[in-house]
């Protein structure tokens, strides 16, 4: 009878025990989705910020907690996601705006410490998004252009995001050294043709807006498309409001033109604008309002005097075409600070607590 009561009572204990274990993973499940909940309501917070300098310092603070979180809740997937989408805003986001800038005003020292810097934050970029990806890519990456090709052509829609980071990536590699990442411009072509096809005007048409930049910095000294399709694309999928389409535009299109009108004219429209009247979009359009003003101060620098234009018009055609196109990217690529530091809510809520 002892012995029943002792079995009765270690099955008692027993289920007690996973009922427990089955209430605490609801409690975590639970939890998890209400700050996951949270962290994706931050976005919109995120777009409404007026202060730029705001933004940038809470971003380093929210990747941290945005690790922690991933690490606190494993089984969650959107976590691993917001991670990953944080690191790369910071490096694309931040890290390369600096660059730029300092690049543009010829502060030539603050520019190689910044590309350094760049190195491993693009290399994390990089792998936090092939880890969200099926273990393929991750192997095609490894194999070269004809495994990665073979996969982008298979791509679905579910894969786009992480695609697009990964290409923000090389595009930034390409821009930091064009000469030394040349190989890397045919496959990016086609990813960011891949997620256009795939899905429109996503992430507010970064994939329209980088591979509108490609084409015009390649058309300055090659024959073709010279980016202007893939901006209108943008300008008709994001309406009015999107100043950085505008601003990418003329640093794209008209610098590739050598067209001072134009340039001018557009960024000068850019910075009349009321921002007022697209809270959604306040932070971007106030990114893209100090893209516009630091382009427009640099406006000797990016467009030639017109007897100074047609040695380069001349060449066209000869073997170092594509060498030259790609070091064009070099000044064409900076738009990847606007574009993507607008979507940092997640990491820029967490940093600021």
């Amino acid at each position: 009878m002892r012995a029943v009561a002792s079995a009765l009572a270690s099955s008692l204990a027993l289920v007690a025990a996973v009922g427990a274990l089955g209430c605490s993973s609801w409690i975590n499940q639970r939890a998890a989705s209400t700050t996951y909940d949270i962290l994706q309501r931050s976005q919109q917070a995120a777009r409404r910020l007026p202060d730029v300098q705001l933004a940038r310092e809470a971003m380093p603070g929210g990747i941290v907690q945005l690790e922690a979180f991933a690490l606190a809740y494993p089984d969650h997937a959107g976590f691993r996601q917001l991670r990953a989408e944080s690191l790369c805003q910071y490096a694309v986001g931040f890290v390369f705006d600096d660059w730029e800038d300092a690049s543009l005003t010829g502060r030539t020292d603050d520019a190689a410490r910044l590309a350094a810097r760049l190195g491993p934050l693009l290399a994390g970029c990089v792998d936090a998004n092939l880890t969200l990806l099926p273990p393929a890519w991750r192997d095609a990456r490894v194999r070269g252009r004809d495994a990665w090709s073979a996969l982008v052509a298979k791509a679905t829609r579910a894969e786009v995001p992480a695609m697009l980071w990964i290409a923000s990536s090389d595009a930034v590699l390409l821009a930091l050294d064009p000469l030394r990442n040349l190989t890397k411009l045919g496959p990016l072509v086609e990813t960011l043709t891949r997620c256009t096809q795939l899905a429109p005007a996503f992430h507010d048409a970064d994939g329209e807006i980088l591979l509108g930049t490609l084409h015009a910095g390649r058309s300055r000294f090659l024959r073709g498309d010279d980016g202007t399709r893939q901006f209108a694309a943008a300008r008709r999928s994001l309406g009015a409001g999107a100043l950085l389409v505008d601003v990418m535009y003329a640093r794209g299109v008209a610098v590739a033109r050598q067209d001072r009108g134009l340039f001018v004219t557009t960024l000068e429209r850019v910075l009349a604008a009321d921002v007022t009247r697209w809270p959604d979009r306040r932070l971007a359009n106030e990114l893209a309002r100090v893209k516009a003003r630091r382009y427009l101060a640099a406006v000797d620098k990016l467009i030639a005097a017109p007897a100074a234009t047609a040695p380069a018009l001349l060449r066209r055609g000869s073997a170092g075409d594509e060498h030259r196109a790609a070091r064009v990217a070099h000044d064409l690529l900076g738009h990847r600070a606007e574009q993507r530091a607008q979507k940092a809510g997640p990491a820029v809520a967490a940093g600021r607590h």
